[in-house]
């Protein structure tokens, strides 16, 4: 159930948890139902995903995915989220190394 789904949650952040899968025949969506304006500090996410419409959620969302294994849904186009999208690709693009190519 959604109240047994959220008890992982932080019950002072209810609109940051993300409901069980919802079902619809053959398909199984986990969706944001809800964002939250408040922002997540950056040292407790270690990842982030997008959630679009098109992908059959009601809502858009950035999805950030904490060190515990929490989602927290936030709005798309709010200035924290987007900085904190940009943060966490630099430092992803940080840890990818370049192998250079021999007899070039």
């Amino acid at each position: 159930t959604l109240q047994r789904s959220c008890e992982r949650c932080s019950s002072s952040q209810p609109a940051w948890c993300v409901p069980p899968p919802v079902h619809g025949g053959n398909n199984v969506l986990d969706c944001c139902l809800r964002t939250s304006e408040t922002p997540i500090p950056r040292r407790i996410v270690q990842d982030y995903r997008l959630q679009l419409v098109e992908d059959g959620c009601d809502i858009p969302a950035a999805v950030f995915i904490t060190t515990k294994g929490k989602r927290l849904c936030a709005p798309v186009h709010s200035s924290w989220v987007v900085r904190l999208q940009e943060r966490l690709d630099a430092s992803r693009a940080k840890r990818v190394r370049t192998i250079p190519v021999l007899g070039q």
